[in-house]
């Protein structure tokens, strides 16, 4: 008797240490490392901001355990509500498997696809890429099926009795297998309806087709498009099996222009799949790479300013894409600025697309744009545009590194003999040259009167020239330049300006102010010429 009264009392006091034990629930504990509904022993390791109870954590209220739906992470786990929110989660006293936002289904994101919640699908649409969630595909191998949507291959299924193929893309053979008049449909990622393992009714042909690229394809007995035509593959069965890269392609033809033997096309190089025309060469089907370039094209066209005198060859033609410069000028010297800028000639772009030259984009008449072209130095590929010609301060620039800075004016230094603008026209300052427009500006073909105040009239104005000379005549002679004279130690010294006599003083006046704009003694673009200027002169007799 007295063994079983100990026994009770031993087993008392071990159950009220279990008590003792575990007296209190934190909803939060202190610490450096915090926990949430927490049991402790000590009320005091409970954060004083959050609730407690001397109970266990498993019958309090707010330990109460549902689902944290967590946006920025993309999760829905289970805890508590302080823990949720505290994490800037939305909590639910829901379990998982009730809320639907927590459910797995398909998520498709661009040609990827990947089993996961919706909350999950979400977060993986947080980089700007739309992503769609699909709730009614409840397996991850169904899923992954879906991956992938517009990569072509094979579509193969039975109808009416004959397993047939189509060549289309992963997501129509998934819409066909929705449709009840055909069986065993089969999607076989990169294979050609050709391919003999599928056992199919398509095979192989020698037909040919342009497709949405502008490549020439060859076509099965059903009509599917197969690989990019190449004649030496004709009957290679590889060939017709998967969907391959072309290797027919020759290093010295990008784009196969014209060629009888491949059909890849390209047409930034140039060509184009057209139908086979009379003296087209092909070892196949009725359809080739048309040349876009402008081969039969004899106009103006080179480096530069093309002018007639440089014309397209049947070598040196333009190539598809290709714009260039032109002016109507028809006197034509290709390296003549003053013919090129002639009274009424105008700049002009000129582009090669689909083997024609397009009709003339016009840049100005009166020259106020110009026509800028560059080539490529490897390839030599033109490229023209209509831009604005900066010529108006040319006259004023007094130095050549100044007067030849293309990215600020379209000026030209030239030698003046010393001449350069001032107030009064040309006048000999002993300048080392002079800076003149390099395009020079015109007028309206059609005006037949010129306002004063045009810039253009301005610029010819700015080319007057004078020269004083004094002239003597002998008794019984002609008149003639009166000599230099030195007097002693320089006293009574006369320098005259014989040199205005000669014609070379007049053709580099004339040179100046044909620079300047529709003035001087110019060829107009038409190539008649215009009137010749008379020199002006002052005789003086001589005492």
């Amino acid at each position: 008797m007295k063994n079983k009264i100990f026994l009770l009392f031993f087993l008392g006091i071990f159950l009220i240490g279990i008590a003792s034990a575990a007296t209190y629930c934190c909803e939060k504990t202190t610490g450096s490392n915090p926990a949430y509904c927490q049991n402790v022993n000590d009320k005091t390791q409970c954060d004083s901001n959050f609730k407690s109870i001397s109970s266990f954590c498993e019958t309090s209220s707010f330990c109460q355990s549902g689902t944290c739906i967590n946006q920025q992470e993309g999760t829905c786990i289970s805890s508590t509500q302080t823990a949720c929110e505290s994490n800037n989660g939305f909590w639910s006293s829901k379990k998982k498997s009730e809320l639907p936002q927590c459910q797995l289904g398909c998520c498709l994101k661009g040609d990827s696809a990947s089993f996961v919640t919706q909350i999950a699908c979400t977060k993986q649409a947080s980089d700007g890429t739309a992503t769609t969630f699909q709730s009614n595909v409840n397996t991850e191998l169904s899923c992954l099926a879906m991956a992938n949507p517009q990569t072509q291959g094979a579509c193969v299924y039975t109808k009416d009795y004959v397993k047939t193929c189509e060549l289309i893309t992963k997501k129509d053979c998934q819409d066909k297998a929705k449709t009840s008049t055909l069986s065993g449909v089969e999607f076989h990622d990169g294979f050609l309806c050709s391919a003999q393992e599928l056992g199919t009714v398509c095979g192989k042909s020698q037909k040919t087709i342009c497709d949405d690229k502008g490549n020439v394809r060859f076509v099965d007995t059903c009509g599917n498009l197969a690989n990019i035509y190449d004649s030496s593959k004709i009957v290679d069965e590889n060939y017709w099996t998967k969907i391959q890269t072309p290797t027919c392609t020759p290093s010295n033809n990008l784009g196969n222009k014209d060629s009888k033997s491949c059909g890849a096309c390209d047409y930034y190089s140039g060509s184009m799949c057209k139908d086979k025309k009379t003296g087209d060469a092909v070892d196949s089907g009725d359809f080739l790479c048309k040349n876009l370039d402008c081969t039969d094209y004899r106009g103006p066209y080179g480096e530069g300013v093309a002018t007639p005198t440089n014309l397209a060859t049947a070598s040196n033609y333009p190539k598809h894409g290709e714009t260039w410069c032109a002016t109507s000028s028809k006197i034509g010297n290709a390296n003549s600025t003053e013919d090129i800028n002639s009274p009424g000639a105008t700049y002009f772009k000129l582009t090669c697309y689909n083997g024609e030259v397009n009709t003339p984009e016009e840049c100005d008449s009166t020259r106020g744009k110009i026509c800028s072209e560059t080539a490529d130095k490897t390839s030599g590929f033109k490229t023209a545009n209509c831009r604005k010609n900066v010529w108006e301060d040319c006259w004023s620039q007094t130095k050549q590194t100044d007067c030849e800075d293309i990215s600020l004016r379209d000026c030209s230094w030239k030698n003046s003999g010393g001449y350069s603008f001032t107030e009064n026209g040309l006048t000999n300052t002993d300048a080392s040259g002079i800076c003149v427009p390099k395009y020079a500006p015109g007028f309206e073909r059609t005006n037949d009167k010129v306002d004063p105040n045009n810039d253009v009239v301005k610029s010819c104005g700015a080319a007057k020239a004078v020269c004083h000379v004094k002239m003597e005549k002998a008794i019984g002679g002609d008149w003639k330049c009166a000599p230099d004279k030195s007097g002693i130690f320089g006293l009574g010294s006369f320098k005259n300006n014989c040199s205005c006599l000669d014609s070379n003083w007049k053709t580099q006046m004339n040179n100046i102010c044909t620079s300047l704009g529709d003035c001087g003694e110019k060829t107009n673009y038409f190539g008649v010429k215009g009137y010749a200027f008379d020199f002006v002169t002052t005789q003086t007799i001589s005492s």
